[in-house]
């Protein structure tokens, strides 16, 4: 969803007659911490693809990323978006480790999850908590370009990188301010 929704952002931000190079110009702090939250959360899924099962690595990933926010939290749009990680940070949290996901979601957005009982992903039970901020909302084409299940924990975070592109690209006053 966050590629797409990224695509997305830059072509409406060219249409709008935004600028690519306003891009290149981003003064985010902690970069190194970022891209090591990130991989942590590369390495959850791989390892399980090979039966090595370490959910609280994506805890620990989510508290570095969260650090991060915290050194960038005045740049337009990282609100939304970490509240969006903090959302899902807290069902993931409430649940073992793993983000709980809807069978019947799954089935009718037709998404191919695999094993949904491994790595970074637990199917939702009537034992889990905090169901709400589970990945319970299906998408599924022609709706969306690729078919998957995201919570409202995700919508945020695509939110706040939309609005964090198009603020990236185009002058102040041609937005909304949202923060």
């Amino acid at each position: 969803m966050i590629p797409v929704s990224i695509i997305l952002a830059v072509l409406i931000g060219k249409l709008r007659g935004g600028s690519l190079a306003r891009l290149q110009n981003l003064d985010i702090k902690a970069l190194p911490l970022i891209l090591t939250a990130l991989l942590l959360r590369v390495a959850v899924g791989k390892l399980a693809d090979y039966g090595l099962l370490l959910p609280w690595l994506q805890v620990l990933a989510y508290l570095i990323f969260f650090y991060a926010l915290v050194l960038n939290y005045k740049i337009p749009g990282l609100k939304m978006f970490a509240c969006g990680c903090f959302l899902n940070f807290l069902a993931i949290i409430a649940n073992g480790g793993t983000m709980p996901v809807s069978a019947a979601a799954i089935a009718y957005s037709g998404v191919n999850y695999g094993d949904p009982t491994g790595g970074m992903h637990s199917l939702l039970t009537d034992e889990t908590r905090l169901s709400f901020l589970a990945d319970i909302i299906p998408l599924r084409p022609p709706y969306f370009p690729l078919a998957q299940v995201v919570s409202v924990g995700d919508i945020l975070i695509i939110v706040g990188i939309f609005y964090f592109i198009q603020r990236q690209m185009l002058n102040k006053g041609d937005l909304l301010v949202l923060d």
